[in-house]
């Protein structure tokens, strides 16, 4: 569906509504910003909003780049809400992904993992064997940095998402990594830019932009916006067209743009990463242009109108 500008769901009719949810038959949902607010509670209205989802019979995946928080956490948020009926397996996390894709490969190799700590101990619990490395450690001397870099047994993977604790020592280590073309080279989330406080900050994709372009490889990206996780949703529902697909998001990049280029529906909600004016800074046509915006998710159920 292409569209010049987005349609608004609050000025939908009762029968265009109706048409609307007579549209799709599987929904794909990003979490922070617009099932709840980032890293914080649910949204009004969200939980109330998936529920009706539900009762209509669509099915529901929800789709994060937010390694941060856990597998874990994401459902023990979801059953919090009492309407709500989430499991595991509607969870499309970037670690997950990650797993999934080694286990398809029968991976058994060494992993050099640029991530956060959750991230880290979900490969470990499936089992999976990460390097070690001394976080904190002040390089003060050329011999410390020689050694931080070309020492410890080679690796054979590379995994870069979201890493807080990361340094130029670590990025120039997956440098020489990945300098083996055998070795391979995996990214979870590739956001430029993730929410934080009152605005954003730096995500992973311009760090995983780095090693790429050092060493003139490009990863197998298996968060948003990344081909293999493309993929990876059409395997979740492969008898469905895509055309019957709604893909729900706060951000006109990772989520909109993502969801366009797999010919989905779109749906954008205003409670997160971008705003009616980034909407309407838009040319007619647009990749980013999603086909309808919502204030919030709530207003997909009628209580909230």
């Amino acid at each position: 569906m292409s569209c010049s500008s987005p349609k608004v769901f609050k000025q939908l009719s009762a029968a265009e509504r109706e048409k609307f949810f007579d549209s799709f038959d599987v929904v794909f949902c990003d979490c922070d910003g617009v099932v709840w607010y980032t890293l914080r509670d649910f949204i009004p209205g969200s939980a109330q909003a998936l529920a009706e989802l539900q009762r209509r019979g669509k099915r529901l995946t929800f789709v994060t780049n937010n390694s941060i928080s856990s597998v874990a956490e994401h459902l023990h948020k979801f059953a919090e809400q009492a309407p709500l009926h989430v499991a595991k397996e509607q969870i499309v996390h970037p670690a997950q992904a990650v797993c999934d894709h080694l286990k398809a490969m029968e991976f058994g190799g060494l992993i050099y993992c640029l991530a956060t700590p959750p991230f880290k101990q979900l490969l470990r619990d499936a089992g999976f064997r990460l390097s070690q490395e001394r976080e904190g450690f002040v390089i003060k001397t050329l011999a410390e940095l020689r050694e931080a870099i070309f020492g410890g047994e080679p690796v054979d993977a590379v995994i870069i998402d979201v890493d807080f604790n990361l340094t130029a020592t670590k990025l120039m280590r997956a440098h020489v990594q990945l300098q083996n073309p055998s070795c391979l080279f995996l990214a979870g989330a590739a956001d430029a830019l993730i929410p934080f406080g009152n605005g954003d900050i730096i995500g992973p994709g311009p760090f995983i932009d780095i090693v790429a372009q050092s060493t003139g490889r490009q990863p197998t990206v298996l968060g948003k916006p990344g081909e293999a996780l493309r993929q990876l949703l059409r395997q979740h529902h492969a008898h469905v067209p895509p055309n019957r697909v709604l893909f729900v998001g706060d951000s006109l990049a990772s989520d909109i743009g993502f969801a366009r280029a797999s010919g989905y529906q779109t749906l954008l909600v205003l409670t997160g990463g971008s705003s009616q004016a980034d909407v309407d800074s838009l040319a007619a046509g647009h990749g980013h242009m999603p086909d309808y915006v919502s204030d919030c998710l709530g207003d997909l159920c009628d209580k909230y109108d």
